[in-house]
This record gives structure tokens, sequence and C-alpha cells, in this order.
């Protein structure tokens, strides 16, 4: 039976320049079954806008609800290399997502890549929700060889003032080596931009 979960996302985004930005994110995540919290991070991503590319390296230090050998969460550092393709037409825009990681803290091969796609509808008339959107994401582990994770998500994004939004979603997640092997998730993203 799939773990019903509630995931929390703030990100916090800085211009530095015309096409130059850094955002701060700090997640939390919940669940019903699973010892709480099951995971928290946060992380810290320098951007390059290009056109409709965005480019981006960052770091993540996360700790999971897992327990280790010595009964203590897991705590993880990885680095990311992000670069993000967005296609607009008239009222519609098409994202691909490539991101590469590699979890500096861990042994062996620990290389993950994850693509994602995204699909977005602007909605002009519905006053506060800018958009709606659904998006697919799967995820390949190095060491395992093999497509390991599918996320599935569809929502809105809310704009709350002109620095505010608010992104709104359910997600769909099954896993083939992690516990629980699939998650429904209500989810909350609020971004701020200065």
């Amino acid at each position: 039976m799939p773990d019903e979960q509630l995931w929390t996302e703030l990100d916090v985004i800085a211009p530095l320049g015309d096409k130059i930005s850094v955002t701060g994110a700090a997640q939390l995540r919940l669940s019903e079954e699973l010892p709480n919290p099951t995971y928290s991070s946060a992380a810290l991503d320098f951007n390059y806008k290009t056109g409709s590319w965005t480019l981006s390296a960052g770091y993540r230090h996360q700790v999971t609800g897992d327990r280790g050998e010595e009964d203590y969460p897991i705590i993880t550092q990885l680095a990311r290399l992000t670069a993000t393709y967005a296609w607009r037409m008239g009222r519609d825009t098409v994202l691909f997502r490539a991101r590469i990681e590699n979890t500096i803290t861990a042994s062996g091969n620990p290389w993950r890549i994850r693509v994602r796609g995204e699909y977005r509808w602007a909605t002009p008339g519905l006053g506060a929700i800018s958009y709606l959107f659904t998006s697919d994401e799967v995820f390949y582990q190095a060491s395992d060889n093999e497509w390991f994770r599918n996320r599935f998500q569809a929502g809105m994004n809310l704009i709350a003032t002109t620095r505010t939004g608010i992104r709104l979603y359910y997600q769909r997640q099954d896993s083939k080596n992690t516990t629980p092997g699939a998650i429904n998730a209500l989810g909350i993203t609020a971004a701020i931009t200065f």
C-alpha cells in the first residue's frame, strides 16, 4: 500500500545580475506511517540563464529518516549540475530538465541522472492560478546500472504576490530500491524572488 506523505519546500531566489541568480532551498517531508521527518534538506544553487536555457550548479545537504547501522538518520551530501530548456508556444510551455548528481559522501559509483519533462498551460482567466502543469521524471542510478524511480506530478501554480508563487501538486512516486516503494504525496512549494 502506498505511503501518504506531505512534501514541503521553500525556495528563495536572489538575482546577482541580468543572467545570474542564486537559489536557496529548504525541504521537509512528513509521512503518516514512517518516522518523521522522513527527509529534510538545505540546498544552494547558482543559476545562469541564456535564452531558453538555464544552467545550474549546486550543493545539497540532506537527512533521511532511514536509520543507519548505529540507529542514526542517514546524512548525505550531493553536488548537482542541471540544464533546463523551456520551449514556449503561446500559452503553452514545455520544459526539459536533465540533472546529474554525485553523492559526495558515498563510496563506489555515486552518480545519479534525473530526466524530467513538464508541460505548463497558462491560465490568465483563472485569477490567482497562473498555470496548470503535469510532469514526469525518471531516475537512473549508475552504481546499479538501472532506471529505478519514476515521479509523476500534476498541479497548479498560484500567484500570492508579485514576488511570491505557491506551487500545489499531487505526486505519485514509484521506486524499485527504497521502502516504501510507492508514495502518494501532497506537495507545496513556495518560491520568493527578490
